[in-house]
């Protein structure tokens, strides 16, 4: 009997240890996968470059209308608070019964744009300039003379002037490529209102 109780006790001892190693391999191999797999790292922002300002050197054109003045003027935006325009302005000639008066203007000048807006009303821009500019001024005087005393007589006098200009206003941009304007010109003690449409040219 003593025999047979060592036998059966050899056979658990062995026979435990086998089982239990089996039963952690079954449960190792039937675990579930999980279902929250680790998190992806985050993409990271693409940087975007910065668009270039094509405000920067474009040419314009204009036309402009003031007190018995007509002209037309050439313009360069340099950035978008500086620009240089020259412009040429026709006086309309006057007529008296011996007299004939003509002028025109060509100058040069700088202008200094700054943003403004009030309340609800669009964005616009107010400005100042600076420059030079050259008059011409001819006075055509006939005399017809008296018959049988003194021929008839053609007088022509030129007065050139070279003085220095400025001015302020306001411009509106009906859009990228159009604005108009509404300034005032200080010539020595003359002072001119004049309206201004202007076309810009769009660099690609």
């Amino acid at each position: 009997m003593k025999q047979l109780l060592v036998a059966a006790l050899l056979s658990l001892a062995i026979v435990a240890p086998a089982a239990s190693a089996a039963t952690a391999r079954s449960t190792t191999a039937d675990a579930p996968a999980s279902t929250n797999p680790a998190p992806a790292p985050a993409p990271s922002a693409p940087v975007r470059a910065t668009p270039a300002d094509a405000s920067h050197w474009k040419p314009y054109v204009g036309a402009q209308l003031g007190d018995s003045i007509v002209g037309g003027l050439m313009g360069m935006q340099i950035n978008r608070t500086y620009s240089l325009e020259g412009r040429y302005d026709y006086v309309d000639p006057i007529y008296q019964p011996n007299h004939i008066y003509k002028s025109s203007s060509a100058g040069i000048s700088g202008l200094a744009m700054f943003p403004l807006k009030l309340g609800n009303m669009e964005p616009f821009f107010i400005f100042a300039k600076a420059g030079y500019e050259r008059t011409k001024d001819k006075t055509t005087t006939s005399d017809p003379g008296l018959p049988g005393f003194s021929p008839p007589t053609t007088t022509i006098t030129i007065i050139i002037r070279k003085r220095v200009t400025a001015g302020a206003g306001a411009q509106y941009d009906f859009s990228n490529n159009v604005s108009g304007r509404i300034g005032v010109n200080a010539v020595g003690s003359n002072h001119t209102v004049y309206i201004t449409a202007i076309y810009k040219f769009l660099s690609n």
